[in-house]
């Protein structure tokens, strides 16, 4: 009876086991799917890219004309903005061929012992330019725009600028060179004849002239003795001249200083006289010229 027992129970937990496994065999086979509730809608058409690969340039930009310059924006929040980067580039380029002074610095400096040297170098290269640089703007031929792919502007200009333009330019930008030196003492009043010379080829128109009078009374201390005589005296005038034109010339003109020339005292005083003159001036894009000369 107890053996019938315990084998009843052996064959009925090795049914249960047996039919769990044919169970799972026969579902093995079937895809696995989500619930319905968890189902994940795609996305993917429903988001709109719109992003630009590349730039539509100019095909001056990279073929540029002879006798022209093209400049290329950095990108900006708006046209103004990136017009005026643009027209600042081919500034900067106009100004590099009328000319750039370069500075160059190197240094080798060795510290330390034999057994743990220590090298520094230093080497650095600079560049300036300077000049004059006249209608740019006007000069456009052509421009153009487009949008990155951050949705900021860049502009495209071709200015025409010539060689002659540029040597132009490039005379203006040296500016005049103007000397003076004197050539007599009128004879009659105290005042110079001068002779003034223009050597860059820049127009220059000489107006007036700032004077400062220096006396100085070498026997003042001996006439002393006699009255009461300054050791010297100084002033300053201004006179105007000309007017006096020069360009890659030269010109002689007259410096009246309409006083009269020395007196007795003055011989007895032994007065010594220094003129220091400043004679003032435009040239012919206005820009002020000042020469100083001394006599």
């Amino acid at each position: 009876m107890e053996v019938k027992f315990i084998l009843g129970i052996f064959l009925s937990l090795f049914g249960t086991l047996f039919g769990g496994m044919v169970d799972e065999s026969s579902h093995s086979h079937e895809p696995k799917q989500c619930p319905p509730s968890k189902v994940v809608e795609s996305i993917a058409g429903k988001v709109n890219v719109n992003v630009k690969s590349d730039l539509k340039v100019p095909k001056w930009v990279n073929f540029v004309p002879k006798g022209h310059f093209s400049g290329v924006s950095n990108p900006s929040s708006n046209l103004a903005e990136a017009r005026k980067s643009a027209v600042s580039d081919v500034v900067r380029q106009i100004l590099g061929c009328v000319g750039i002074s370069y500075r160059h610095v190197y240094h080798n400096n060795v510290s330390g012992n034999p057994r743990h040297p220590v090298q520094r170098v230093s080497d650095s290269l600079t560049g300036v330019a300077h000049g004059l640089i006249f209608d740019v703007e006007k000069s456009i031929v052509a421009s153009s725009y487009d949008k990155d792919f951050s949705g900021r502007y860049v502009v495209f200009v071709l200015v025409e600028y010539s060689d002659a333009k540029i040597a132009e330019v490039r005379r203006l930008s040296k500016g005049s060179s103007v000397t003076i030196k004197r050539l007599r003492s009128r004879s009659n009043k105290s005042g110079f004849m001068l002779k003034a010379t223009e050597s860059n080829g820049v127009a220059v128109v000489l107006s007036s002239a700032d004077i400062r009078i220096v006396r100085v009374n070498r026997f003042a201390k001996l006439m002393n003795f006699f009255w009461n005589a300054e050791s010297g005296s100084e002033r300053s005038i201004s006179v105007p001249i000309g007017p006096v034109n020069l360009c890659s010339s030269s010109s002689d003109f007259l410096l009246d200083l309409d006083e009269s020339s020395f007196s007795i005292s003055d011989y007895l005083l032994g007065a010594k006289i220094t003129y220091f003159v400043k004679v003032k001036g435009q040239d012919e894009v206005g820009r002020v010229v000042e020469v100083n000369a001394e006599f």
